[in-house]
């Protein structure tokens, strides 16, 4: 990850056929190096990689040169390990400590390609149409989501299953590739079913919050089954937003990269998309503000 202040963080390694993590999450116990020669193989990888690259978020290309390793602070926890580089946004600088802080781009250390993912138009008639192909999928869930919680804590939803399913489902972010195979699409959304606002609800009402991976066959929504919800209210505390850094394909197969961020966490992942199927290869907990720090 490029954070805006130019340092990156390497939080992933490929080799051969395999993700791995290999650059030091956890610094408690790590001797923190002088300089780029003082870093261990190991921590690379992969051979100390030469030339590294910036694919920044707005689709600039740009060469990076490694300055040195330097911490930065993430979140409430202990310092992570980055490197310094050359690299100057042309945006304001954000304080120190904001959270999260924001990514310009992806860096890689190789010449593979890195193209965009893109976000779907909310014009679109395909952006309108989608709540309404979701709709018995998210009903569903819900339904077990509401039937899970009053089982293991006895609070029940306000609202009755009639009435919950004459609130709409509103999509926020669609997020789309191709998956590899001809004629199949994967897609990341995030959407939201929001209740009225109840006197005892204190101005924030009950919302239900969908993420997660549908599949599409010649723009016709083929499998959702990899659909999660969560009961919150407005504030939104829980629920995880993707950033989309871009997707590559070092060997054979497709992956998406991102950032995954909430109220009160932090993650990097790595995903291989399919025609049917998106698979989770590495997901690196980065910071939080409890149970988070790793």
């Amino acid at each position: 990850m490029l954070r805006r202040d130019g340092v990156i963080f390497p939080f992933a390694t490929f080799k051969g056929d395999d993700w791995r993590v290999s650059w030091p999450v956890n610094l408690s116990a790590v001797e923190i190096p002088l300089g780029l020669n003082d870093i261990p193989e190991r921590w690379w990888g992969t051979p100390t990689p030469g030339q590294w690259r910036a694919h920044l978020v707005n689709g600039e290309l740009i060469d990076l040169e490694l300055r040195g390793p330097v911490t930065f602070r993430m979140w409430f926890c202990r310092n992570r390990l980055g490197l310094s580089t050359s690299y100057q946004s042309p945006l304001p600088l954000p304080p120190p400590l904001a959270e999260p802080f924001p990514k310009d781009g992806l860096a890689v250390s190789s010449n593979v390609p890195v193209e965009r993912i893109d976000s779907v138009d909310p014009a679109s008639p395909e952006w309108q149409a989608l709540p309404t192909a979701l709709q018995k999928d998210v009903d569903r869930l819900e339904d077990s989501v509401v039937s899970g919680v009053r089982i293991n804590s006895g609070w029940r939803h306000p609202f009755t299953k009639e009435e919950r399913r004459k609130q709409p489902i509103r999509l926020e972010s669609w997020y789309r590739s191709p998956s590899g195979e001809p004629g199949w699409d994967v897609s990341y959304i995030e959407a939201v079913r929001a209740y009225p606002v109840r006197p005892e609800d204190k101005g924030c009402g009950l919302e239900t919050f969908i993420s997660g991976w549908i599949h599409h066959q010649n723009g016709v929504l083929k499998r959702s089954e990899d659909l999660r919800v969560k009961i919150t209210y407005c504030d939104r505390v829980g629920p995880m937003y993707m950033l989309p850094m871009g997707r590559i394909r070092p060997r054979d197969r497709w992956y998406w990269i991102f950032q995954m961020s909430g109220w009160d966490a932090e993650w990097y992942e790595v995903v291989e998309v399919g025609r049917e199927k998106a698979r989770y290869v590495i997901e690196v907990p980065v910071g939080g503000r409890s149970g988070g720090c790793r």
